[in-house]
């Protein structure tokens, strides 16, 4: 693919474009990349980049209002894209970002996605300026996207198109030292008794109870995929990429148990402010109790 710009108010894409939108003055567009466009040398990846995760995801911006994310992909992993449609759909009052095009790149083993930036920041950067009480409906706004979207039910642990889970290592055994890095470990689909049978077998004692049904969560709502406006409202939740069907227990007992929920702007135990209230908005507005204890128990007898 190539991605190039037309400047101008009255710009417009060629004929052949995949794809185009929008941004300031300009038009960006997509098309395929031709015999007869030169060789382009390899560039510098950290221009533009926002953000980086080892060797599996990075993100880019393009122009003032757009973002290009790309993540690792093999056969069985479900697109991003996907689950924002499936939450659009479902869901329309969860603030999702808009996607502009996707797609995937099966000799580089990657996965693309282009998308409106969402306005505000994330909620790590805006902690310190916030209020008490404004930090609490922000978790309680959250909290109650939650439980809408909790109401999309499943009967086994996967994902909105029926693929396996990936990357949930908080319910796995130890990742093996020969897993390659940027290769995403999947889980499931499994049922009520295939879950239990699985994380019994890889403790040696019993998991928190598993109901027999499973429901839509975004499963990484930490403060780095938060955003909030000046004024201190929720404007949107990004990166959905580990969204699926997960059991009841899970919803509230995940920010409470994961490094992930942590405010980096906070020390000590205030940085797991943001997960204690987020645990405690969906008890209050979904009655997702968490299993913290249970959990903490059978993730110690996890064998080594």
């Amino acid at each position: 693919m190539v991605c190039e710009k037309v400047d101008g108010p009255e710009s417009k894409p060629p004929a052949d474009s995949i794809a185009d939108w929008k941004d300031g003055d300009s038009v960006f567009y997509l098309r395929k990349r031709s015999a007869d466009d030169p060789e382009f040398s390899a560039g510098d990846s950290e221009a533009n980049r926002i953000h980086a995760a080892g060797t599996s995801a990075a993100s880019w911006c393009l122009g003032q209002d757009t973002f290009v994310k790309v993540h690792s992909w093999i056969e069985g992993v479900e697109m991003e894209a996907e689950k924002i449609r499936f939450v659009a759909e479902k869901a329309p009052e969860v603030p999702v970002p808009e996607v502009i095009y996707t797609w995937i790149d099966h000799a580089l083993d990657r996965s693309f996605l282009i998308m409106k930036r969402v306005q505000g920041q994330i909620l790590n950067k805006a902690w310190p300026k916030l209020s008490t009480l404004q930090r609490i409906q922000i978790a309680n706004d959250v909290a109650r996207f939650c439980v809408i979207l909790a109401a999309n039910i499943s009967t086994r642990l996967e994902t909105v198109t029926g693929l396996p889970v990936s990357n949930e290592r908080w319910l796995m055994d130890d990742t093996p030292e020969s897993h390659l890095t940027w290769h995403p470990r999947f889980l499931g689909p499994l049922s009520q008794e295939a879950l239990r049978a699985y994380l019994t077998n890889i403790s040696t004692v019993r998991p928190p109870d598993i109901d027999p049904e499973f429901y839509f969560y975004h499963a990484d709502l930490g403060p780095t995929n938060i955003m909030v406006l000046d004024d201190g409202r929720l404007s949107g939740i990004i990166d959905w990429e580990s969204a699926a069907y997960y059991p009841r227990f899970w919803l509230a007992t995940k920010p409470l148990i994961t490094w992930a929920f942590s405010l980096d702007c906070e020390k000590g135990e205030d940085s797991r402010l943001w997960a204690k209230l987020l645990s405690q908005g969906l008890e209050t507005h979904g009655g997702l109790q968490p299993q913290e204890e249970a959990y903490d128990r059978w993730h110690d007898g996890v064998r080594r």
